[in-house]
């Protein structure tokens, strides 16, 4: 058994908003009293926004240092610290073998050590926007990984046969253009370049550490997060770890299982064994307001496979914080209320491609707002609409109008987004490129003001020009043949975007986000506007499949109970016809017939 191990083992069940992490939090401040060793300490959150937020919560309540912190990790990360000094394929070696695909494989050479990016350690996989093809075969092969698990039995004679068998059983449509010979081409081609190269990916980072070489630390004390999205493959992650563990607490909520898509299984967090007596289960909900309380929880009474977890209300309990809160059904975002970059709001979907209506409401009105990144080397971060590439020049163009200096790699900056104009392109291809700038201006400790700037640098920019009138900015967000939605029209239309939105908001500061379900997970805000559009979701959901089902079930109701005051359901304009049907019964007969 692989629980023989443990001492004692804990379930802490909480719904939205009931305090999960403050119960982590607490848990790690009695052990700190008592005297625990930090080395004997691990904390694991299930993606990285969930251990961002682990430390930012540690060192906010002064239990840890910001170097302690630093020991909460992803499960990834943790498998990654203990499995020996690999090389990650980041986005600067995935673009080499999508080259290579295109060539004979029987061609390859070794890595040229030069050309590639050894420092970015984020890995990269494959995303539909880069590569359709590529991110199906990817998919496939991950979550043959994430449901099988690894084969501690040997029941395949390789990894390959494990992936052919996942494929085989899939009743995913996605996967209905997938051929066995290509997806084994993909799979075979993919192995041999990390061969070569010695890179790993995420998957390899979990398959390695259940090596039985690999060795894991005893701990005293394991605190797991989230832990109701963990796969097969996590949770044996998760096993080992407990192997040498005296104490391990699970911390979750089965209701807001919404990663069965890459491959999590809910009912591996149900089954675990635990005594009754060391479950816990937070019962107030200090989040909802009593209206947005009743409708979730019209929501969670649909999942049909659930543990039961149940909670009051606070603000409808509590007569000095009683609040009904208000739920409003909109067609147009023009009807929220104080809308603005003050306003903490989130504004939600089920799929990316339904944020489409809220990102051009934001564009047209110069409002900034907050987005998951899409790029290789920061996905899953949040990031301002405005970017902060162009920020930073605008600051250091302000910094030179105050009579202050700046550094050369500053000013470096400011040319490569200067309009031809103020210099000539002859002139910022000399000083944006190294071998070419003059080498004073790579010297950290040296200082440049405007006139030096002017006089010996080609600054031809007059002092009282404002930022917009000298430097023309450019992105990777114009509509073109290969991104004909793309969100800007040309590099015209985005820097309008950005004068617009510095003119009505000169901190170029904001509260609002935009993202889908899935990607405001574990946040909250006074205003949630979701759209009653599931997309093409809505397919799986109607299939029959119960697990599938439960699962649209949990994302309508994790989004729903985002909203800390307001919830704003809203039909999108166009042709959308596939409202999600527990949000169609709240807008009663609008879709009927």
């Amino acid at each position: 058994m692989l629980d023989r191990f443990y001492r004692r083992r804990y379930k802490i069940l909480g719904g939205p908003g009931c305090g999960k992490t403050t119960k982590i939090l607490e848990i790690l401040a009695n052990y700190i009293k008592g005297g625990i060793n930090l080395d004997q300490v691990l904390l694991i959150g299930f993606a990285k926004a969930t251990a961002q937020e682990l430390q930012a919560r540690v060192i906010k309540n002064g239990l840890l240092t910001s170097k302690q912190a630093e020991s909460i990790k992803t499960i990834h990360k943790f498998c990654y610290d203990h499995i020996g000094k690999h090389d990650i394929l980041n986005s600067s070696v995935k673009k080499d073998f999508k080259k290579r695909m295109a060539s004979d494989p029987d061609t390859w050479v070794m890595l040229d050590d030069e050309k590639y990016d050894r420092q970015d350690d984020e890995p990269a996989g494959w995303t539909e926007k880069e590569d359709k093809k590529m991110a199906t075969y990817y998919e496939v092969i991950s979550r043959a990984h994430h449901k099988i698990g690894f084969d501690k039995r040997h029941k395949y004679k390789d990894d390959l046969e494990k992936v052919l068998d996942f494929f085989g059983e899939s009743e995913n449509d996605k996967y209905k253009n997938v051929h066995t010979a290509q997806l084994t081409y993909f799979y075979t081609n993919l192995k041999k370049f990390k061969s070569q190269t010695g890179v790993i990916d995420f998957d390899d980072m979990l398959l390695k550490a259940l090596y039985p070489t690999v060795e894991f630390p005893s701990y005293k004390l394991v605190l797991v997060d989230e832990v109701q999205d963990l796969s097969k493959l996590e949770w044996q992650v998760i096993s080992k770890i407990a192997q040498k563990t005296e104490e391990l607490f699970l911390v979750g909520d089965d209701d807001q299982a919404i990663y069965g898509w890459k491959g999590s299984d809910v009912r591996l967090f149900q089954k675990w064994p635990c005594k009754k007596e060391n479950v816990t289960r937070l019962e107030t909900s200090y989040r909802l307001p009593g209206k947005i309380y009743d409708f979730a929880l019209s929501i969670r009474d649909e999942i049909n496979n659930r543990l039961g977890n149940e909670f009051t209300c606070q603000k409808r309990i509590d007569p000095e914080n009683k609040d009904e809160g208000h739920i409003s059904y909109i067609n147009g975002l023009d009807e929220i209320e104080d809308l603005n970059e003050n306003s903490e709001i989130i504004l939600c979907a089920r799929a990316n491609n339904l944020l489409r209506p809220y990102a051009d409401f934001l564009k047209q009105n110069n409002l900034i707002w907050l987005e998951k990144s899409q790029s290789m080397d920061d996905r899953g971060r949040f990031r301002s609409s405005f970017p902060d590439g162009c920020k930073e020049v605008i600051e250091f163009w302000h910094t030179l109008q105050e009579g202050y200096s700046i550094k050369g790699t500053d000013y470096i900056k400011m040319v490569k987004q200067m309009n031809v104009k103020f210099i000539s392109e002859r002139k910022k291809t000399a000083l944006s490129k190294k071998d070419t700038a003059p080498i004073e201006l790579y010297e950290a400790d040296k200082m440049f003001s405007y006139e030096q700037l002017k006089n010996k640098f080609y600054l031809n920019a007059p002092l009282e020009k404002m930022w917009y009138e000298i430097f023309y900015f450019d992105t990777t967000r114009i509509q073109s043949a290969k991104k004909p939605k793309a969100i800007f029209r040309d590099r015209e239309d985005f820097n309008d975007y950005l004068k617009g939105c510095w003119e009505k908001n000169k901190n170029l500061t904001t509260e609002i986000t935009l993202s889908t379900i899935h990607g405001v997970k574990g946040k909250e805000a006074d205003k949630v506007v979701l759209a009653v559009e599931w997309g093409f979701s809505l397919n799986a959901y109607n299939k029959g499949n119960q697990q599938v089902e439960d699962e649209e079930v949990r994302a309508c109701y994790v989004g729903v109970t985002r909203a800390k005051k307001e919830l704003y359901l809203f039909e999108p304009p166009g042709q959308y016809k596939k409202p999600f049907p527990l949000l169609q019964t709240y807008l009663g007969e609008k879709y009927d017939g």
